[in-house]
C-alpha cells in the first residue's frame, strides 16, 4: 500500500471516528487565563435553555444517576439527612459515587462539573466510622467558639475526604 493510500485511510477513519463520537463544545469559558466575565459570557452564550435550567437545578442523591445528570444537565446533587450510597457506606464508596456522578456531568456537551452537597450538621455522620457531633443548638450553648471552629474543621476534613466540596454545616444556632 502506498504512503498516499495509508494517509487517506487514516483520514477516513479519523472522520468516521469524529462523526460517531459526541464532540464536546469548547470555548473561551475553558481558558483560565481569560477574564471571568468573558468566560461566563462565552459559556452562557453556548448554553441552550435546557442546559441553563439544568444547571440551576439541585436534585436529591437517590434521584441522581449518570443518565439523569447527562440528560438533564443537572448542576447540583444533594445528600440530605440519611441519604447515602448504601447503609454503612465507606469513604471509598462515597468517593466512587461522587466521582461517577462527576464523570457523567463532565461528559456532557459543555463539560460543566456538578456541585455535590451534603447535610453534615452532625459531622459527616453518614460515613462509616466518621465523627458524630451533637446537634447545633447543643453546641451553641457551650459558648465556646474555638470548640465550634474545631468541630467545623473536623467536619470539613471528613467531608472533603469523600470528594464532596459543599457541606450544609455548620450552622448558627
Amino acid at each position: 500500500m502506498s504512503r498516499k493510500s495509508v494517509s487517506l485511510v487514516g483520514l477516513v477513519l479519523l472522520c468516521c471516528h469524529a462523526s460517531l463520537t459526541e464532540q464536546r463544545l469548547q470555548g473561551i469559558f475553558e481558558d483560565p487565563k481569560e477574564p471571568i466575565d468573558e468566560r461566563v459570557k462565552d459559556l452562557l452564550g453556548k448554553m441552550n435553555l435546557e442546559e441553563k435550567v439544568g444547571q440551576m437545578t439541585q436534585i436529591e442523591r437517590k434521584n441522581a444517576s449518570a443518565e439523569v445528570l447527562k440528560s438533564y444537565f443537572i448542576g447540583s446533587v444533594l445528600s440530605g439527612g440519611g441519604s447515602t450510597p448504601k447503609v454503612n457506606a465507606t469513604v471509598k464508596e462515597w468517593v466512587d459515587m461522587v466521582n461517577g456522578m462527576q464523570q457523567a456531568s463532565l461528559s456532557t456537551r459543555l463539560g460543566i462539573p456538578m456541585i455535590y452537597g451534603i447535610d453534615a450538621v452532625h459531622g459527616h455522620n453518614n460515613v462509616m466510622n466518621a465523627t458524630i457531633f451533637p446537634h447545633n443548638v447543643g453546641l451553641g450553648v457551650t459558648r465556646d467558639p474555638q470548640l465550634l471552629k474545631e468541630i467545623g474543621a473536623a467536619t470539613a476534613l471528613e467531608v472533603r475526604a469523600t470528594g464532596i466540596p459543599y457541606a450544609f454545616a455548620p450552622c448558627i444556632a
